[in-house]
């Protein structure tokens, strides 16, 4: 597999993520590490694909990295994950399934909007999903050391 594989989607993503960085008004010093997480998320959903996984499992594996890199990146700068993750995680967002499944739509081919709206569904809550078995491991292990189980 040619370098160029991995190396230009995962530049445009970095380049999207400090776009959404600055639109959300993200101070620079932390927009770099938002940054960077896109740049890694695109690039654990393209290992992901290359090694023969769905596209769902894809965005699982990289939504899940990206909110344990999220994670740790705000506990130790102190500042909320969300900084971090909405950023990094811009990579995922279905953008062009979305617009196809409402293409289809008006189309009028339900048969295929169905399909396409299954699809759109299953990346998303695979994204969602991963978020939130992350966030959840992350905030487990903190209730379970400060216990000290």
């Amino acid at each position: 597999m040619d370098i160029r594989y991995f190396f230009m989607p995962c530049f445009k993503c970095l380049v999207a993520s400090v776009a959404f960085g600055v639109q959300f008004n993200i101070k620079p010093r932390h927009l770099i590490g938002a940054a960077i997480g896109g740049f890694g998320c695109q690039l654990i959903f393209l290992f992901a694909q290359a090694a023969g996984a769905t596209e769902i499992f894809s965005c699982f594996t990289a939504s899940l990295a990206i909110t344990f890199y999220a994670e740790f990146l705000a506990r130790k700068m102190r500042v909320p994950v969300n900084m971090y993750l909405v950023v990094g995680i811009i990579p995922l967002v279905p953008g062009r399934y979305i617009y196809e499944t409402m293409l289809t739509l008006v189309d009028g081919d339900i048969e295929l909007f169905l399909i396409s709206f299954t699809n759109t569904i299953a990346i998303a809550g695979a994204v969602a999903m991963g978020v939130f078995a992350a966030s959840s491991a992350v905030r487990f292990l903190k209730v379970k050391t400060k216990i000290g189980l």
